[in-house]
């Protein structure tokens, strides 16, 4: 790559770590040599770019004036709410972001979308994108170089309540040149806004019970390894994780059919189980070499059986926390909120989340991935109601199909070409492998379930069949026993007097939050007064900053978040609907903001009790 491309990529790698990897394995393998786009000059001079496809030349920008085409597209998204995402599916020779870029707001996001590798490499080594990849509003992700990092930073772009306010745009010729790849991104953004609002409905619903789980926890994760140092171990080791397939076992219907050829991949196979298929497992006496669980309220009667006591199981600071008291044998430890991650990270460790499209058995299929296993088997992955069952049996209690429920139904095409009835978030969940395996090219998956759902990517097979093909390499899993836990013992101390910090912590961010309503009441009088624009108004505004600063910073605050989640979501609702006028803009935002603060109050004496608790049982202990 030429020095232009450099500096383009050093830009987008400052808020984009793992785009410059992407782009140099993708030049690496494709070479610097582009057989279908042509570097080429508008009537007017500016550099364009064309695509050749099936024998025609497409150009992606205007052949006759670049920056007035560019202005007409960004024009046409009309009036800008100072919240407006803007999803942008085109960068040609990068005018039409340019353009748009010069019309936003300081709050406003772009994510900017180029469907093709090639045209992508050609923009950053023949253009100077560095103002608008430089740019604090721009995250950039180009289809064969860093889209599977994409959920990553979903998240931390959307909230559930801008999801109304984000536009997507697509630049001209991209509709008719990359159609599939558009709608196949254009899917994945709102299968990620349905797992996002999924998520908050969940946290309303048992945020007080996940951020209970997280803070329980605590005190037996620093006794433990994490999913990092079996990734390790796994390396240096040198598990042939390129020939040894990761077999997960779920508990979907068809693995009633199927659950004794298990046995025969034990020692040719990594067996995880999520914890749903655990009591069917053993029901046939078939230990698995690892158990998933991941729920904050996973019902116990999964756990009951002695047994599941002493197989190695992966967990995250929000799995139930009777699990985490009662397991005797290795755990591992990986992140799903923001504090588990603070934490680790306090103490110089590092700790991996591990991507969820909602299912635990999504989470145990990127376990596979982070430990570097080329070779993935799904069993029990039956993501519909085969023979009008949810679950094999000895699983759960539960209650048939009922119209009733029926919102909660929908339909997808099965492993031959039929339709059948599954749950809404079990399609979210086979739509989730499915874009996963596309990412991966180089992981292949055999979906050895027999019945239920067809997961694009994964080959279909019996379960005989993939033992066969695959189940060839003895492997040892019992190795995974001599992972060294994450905490030193002499750090164990430390893990303590931090926890007390934190339980202290809880007092001074109360008066914080009590500071920070007075300043919303000051604004509204403020506001009232009519005197928006004086000395006084700049001050409390500041201040509030300056707040939000701190909040954003703080550990705690996403739990005590977690703890005030149904009243936080209840405040924030409405808050970015299109604007009357900004002074009544304002005061909504400044009662909103109060409201907020209120629940945080309540959430912060919640979080302090639940620390005084766990200081309690440690010292009980001792």
């Amino acid at each position: 790559m030429n020095e232009l491309a450099k500096k383009n990529i050093e830009c987008l790698a400052e808020k984009m770590k793992d785009i410059e990897e992407g782009i140099v394995n993708y030049v690496n393998k494709n070479g610097n040599q582009y057989k279908t786009v042509y570097i080429d000059r508008s009537a007017n001079e500016e550099l364009i770019l064309a695509k050749e496809k099936e024998g025609r030349i497409w150009y992606l920008n205007s052949r006759y004036d670049v920056q007035y085409a560019a202005k007409v597209l960004a024009d046409a998204q009309g009036e800008i709410h100072y919240r407006n995402i803007f999803i942008l599916c085109g960068l040609g020779n990068g005018m039409y972001l340019q353009e748009l870029l010069k019309r936003l707001g300081d709050e406003n996001i772009v994510i900017a979308y180029e469907p093709d590798p090639e045209v992508f490499v050609s923009l950053i080594e023949n253009v100077d994108m560095t103002e608008s990849f430089g740019d604090r509003r721009v995250l950039v992700f180009a289809e064969g170089i860093n889209t599977n990092t994409f959920s990553q930073y979903f998240g931390i772009i959307f909230r559930y309540e801008l999801i109304d306010l984000s536009k997507f745009i697509i630049a001209p010729n991209y509709g008719r040149l990359y159609a599939e790849q558009i709608q196949e991104f254009h899917d994945m953004c709102w299968r990620e806004a349905n797992m996002l609002q999924g998520e908050k409905n969940t946290l309303a619903d048992i945020g007080y019970e996940m951020a209970d789980n997280v803070i329980a926890n605590l005190w037996n994760m620093s006794k433990h390894s994490t999913v990092n140092e079996l990734a390790e171990y796994f390396e240096n080791a040198g598990v042939d994780t390129e020939n040894v397939p990761f077999l997960i076992v779920s508990a979907g219907p068809s693995l009633d059919k199927n659950i004794e050829d298990v046995r025969a991949a034990k020692g040719h196979a990594f067996v995880v189980a999520v914890d749903s298929a655990i009591r069917k497992m053993l029901e046939y006496n078939i230990m698995p070499d690892m158990i998933v669980t991941v729920d904050s309220h996973k019902p116990l009667v999964l756990f009951e059986d002695e047994r599941v006591k002493h197989i190695p199981m992966v967990v995250c600071g929000q799995s139930r926390q009777e699990v985490y008291r009662q397991h005797k044998a290795k755990m591992f430890v990986f992140t799903e909120d923001e504090f588990v991650l603070y934490f680790y990270r306090h103490f110089g460790h590092d700790i991996a989340p591990l991507r969820t499209g909602g299912s635990v058995a999504n989470n145990a299929f990127s376990l596979a991935l982070l430990l570097g296993f080329k070779k993935i088997i799904l069993v029990g992955q039956d993501l519909a109601f085969t023979n009008n069952k949810k679950h094999a049996s000895n699983v759960y209690e539960e209650s048939g199909i009922s119209e009733e429920d029926s919102y909660k139904y929908t339909y997808v095409t099965d492993i031959n070409g039929e339709q059948i009835l599954t749950f809404r978030n079990f399609a979210m969940y086979k739509d989730w492998f499915e874009g996963v395996i596309r990412d991966n090219e180089d992981v292949k998956v055999l979906n050895a379930t027999e019945g239920g759902a067809n997961i694009k990517g994964a080959e279909n097979c019996t379960l005989k069949e993939a033992i066969a093909r695959w189940c060839n390499v003895s492997f040892n899993a019992s190795i995974i026993n001599n992972v060294p836990d994450v905490f030193a013992d002499e750090e164990i101390t430390s893990v303590y007097d931090y926890i007390v910090e934190m339980h202290d912590r809880c007092d001074e961010l109360n008066k914080s939050f009590n500071e920070e309503i007075k300043n919303y009441m000051r604004l509204k009088e403020l506001i009232a007064e009519g005197k928006t624009g004086g000395s006084a108004f700049n001050s409390v505004m500041k201040k509030i900053q300056k707040f939000n600063d701190m909040a954003n910073r703080e550990p705690l605050v996403h739990l005590i978040s977690m703890y005030s989640s149904k009243n936080e979501h209840e405040a924030l609702e409405g808050l970015y609907e299109e604007k009357k006028s900004a002074d009544r803009e304002a005061m909504t935002a400044a009662d909103k903001g109060i409201a907020l603060l209120e629940g945080y109050k309540q959430g912060c004496e919640l979080t302090k009790q639940a620390f005084g608790k766990l200081i309690d049982s440690i010292e009980a202990e001792a």
